[in-house]
């Protein structure tokens, strides 16, 4: 197969906490245009040689190429993430296919504190100095995707009405509560009806409080 060999570090922003939808479509575009993308996406695609015993010449070095793919896909990858994020991919690293999964695995798993992170990223872009409107507008559209990616399938206008207002509700808190914020965020899930009823519970308990006899 034939392949560009890579010779420096990808021209978009490495993956962080909250820009995995941006990031996976940048990074899917640059493995393209290495022809790294097969080894990453269709393992099945390597090929195999028809006696495994007594491969050819030709087909040696088709499964010698397809390796040394491979290994750029890897090192593109793990070139491409934050040093936070290395942790995720770290046993997988020989294996672009694995280290791809991984990294979605981790990063796509639509619980509330992606959905908090991704939705606190978006509303906090401010344009920076002597930035133009044309790339504030781009990475108010990058922060967009990212929070696409999180969205299940059946996402209606009711379902973002509630995320908002769940947000809200959340971005209201004082620090006093961030240990209480912190466990809202490890949940499986966090729809409207669910955060009342989290809301309600401290609030009864200090209700109580007051109303113990001294």
């Amino acid at each position: 197969m034939s392949t560009t060999t890579p010779t420096t570090k990808c021209p978009f922003p490495a993956l962080g906490e909250c820009n995995y939808g941006s990031w996976a479509d940048d990074m899917e575009a640059y493995l393209k245009s290495l022809d790294l993308w097969d080894v990453t996406d269709d393992p099945t695609a390597a090929p195999l040689p028809v006696d495994a015993a007594n491969p050819t010449m030709e087909q040696r070095k088709e499964v010698q190429d397809w390796e040394k793919c491979k290994g750029w896909a890897s090192g593109q990858i793990w070139l491409a993430v934050e040093d936070g994020q290395n942790v995720h991919v770290k046993d997988v690293k020989n294996n672009p296919a694995k280290m791809w999964l991984k990294l979605k695995e981790v990063h796509v798993q639509r619980k509330p504190g992606m959905h908090f992170n991704a939705y606190d990223a978006l509303l906090g872009l401010h344009k920076l100095e002597g930035e133009s409107l044309t790339s504030l507008m781009a990475r108010v559209d990058k922060a967009m995707q990212d929070i696409h990616v999180l969205h299940p399938k059946d996402f209606t206008i009711d379902s973002l009405n509630n995320d908002l207002t769940s947000m809200a509700l959340i971005c209201a808190l004082p620090s006093e509560y961030n240990n209480f914020i912190s466990s809202l965020l490890l949940l499986d899930s966090l729809d409207l009806s669910k955060l009342q009823s989290a809301f309600e519970s401290p609030e009864l308990q200090r209700q109580r409080q007051h109303t113990q006899p001294q």
